[in-house]
C-alpha cells in the first residue's frame, strides 16, 4: 500500500513538472519545427489519454484502445529522440533551446513510463517496462543500449531512456528508484539492476515478472 501512495506521488510530482514545461514552452515557439511540433503533439496525446483512463475509472471502457494509444505515444517519442540525437541537432537548435527541448524530452518519457502503470492499474494488463538510465560517451551505456535495442525487437518491452543526471528537475525519478550511477536499470516499474546487464539476464528478470 505504502508503495501504491509513494508512486502516486511521483505522477502527481511529474504532472507539475510537466505543467511547469508547458508555460515555458511559449518562450522557445521559434525552435525547429519539426522537434518541437512533436513534442507538442506527445504532450496532448498525454493529457488526452489521462481523461480516457479517468473515464475508464469511472464509466469502464476498452482497454485494448488505451493500450493502442498509448503504444503510439512511445513511437512518437522515439522519433523525437532519434531527431535529438542526431549530431546536428544541437548546433541546429542552439545551445539552449537543444538543453531546453531536452529536458522536456525527458520528462514526456517519465510521464509516459507512469502512464504505463495507471493503464496496468486500470486495466489489469501487465506490461515489460524498462527504464534505461545512461551515461553520454560511455562504452557500457552504449552496449548497454545495444542489448536493450535486441530486447525491444524480442520481447516487445518498452524502454525509456533517460540520460543519468542530466537536470536537477529529473533527480526526483533517480531518487525515487535509489538509481546512483549508470548504466542500471528499473524493470516493470521495481526491480532496479545496476550496471551493464546482459540480454539473458534482462530477459529472465521479465519472465519472472
Amino acid at each position: 500500500m505504502r508503495k501504491k501512495y509513494k508512486f502516486l506521488f511521483l505522477v502527481l510530482i511529474i504532472a507539475f513538472v510537466f505543467a511547469l514545461g508547458l508555460c515555458l514552452g511559449s518562450h522557445f515557439a521559434a525552435l525547429d519545427g519539426g522537434v518541437h511540433r512533436i513534442l507538442k503533439e506527445s504532450e496532448l496525446n498525454a493529457e488526452s489519454f489521462l481523461i480516457e483512463q479517468q473515464l475508464i475509472e469511472t464509466l469502464g471502457s476498452d482497454c485494448g484502445f488505451s493500450q493502442d494509444r498509448l503504444a503510439a505515444l512511445s513511437e512518437q517519442l522515439w522519433k523525437l529522440g532519434v531527431m535529438l540525437d542526431k549530431e546536428s541537432a544541437e548546433e541546429e537548435l542552439g545551445e539552449e533551446g537543444y538543453n531546453f527541448l531536452k529536458r522536456k524530452f525527458h520528462l514526456m518519457q517519465i510521464k509516459t513510463y507512469a502512464l504505463y502503470k495507471k493503464l496496468e492499474q486500470n486495466c489489469g494488463k501487465e506490461f515489460d517496462v524498462i527504464l534505461f538510465y545512461f551515461k553520454r560517451d560511455d562504452p557500457a551505456s552504449r552496449q548497454q543500449g545495444d542489448i536493450l535495442n535486441q530486447v525491444v525487437n524480442d520481447l516487445d518491452a518498452k524502454v525509456f531512456a533517460i540520460e543519468f543526471g542530466y537536470s536537477p528537475e529529473l533527480k526526483f525519478l533517480e531518487e525515487y528508484h535509489e538509481v546512483a550511477s549508470a548504466p542500471a536499470l528499473v524493470v516493470n516499474f521495481e526491480k532496479r539492476l545496476e550496471g551493464l546487464q546482459e540480454y539473458e539476464a534482462i530477459k529472465r528478470h521479465l519472465e519472472n515478472g
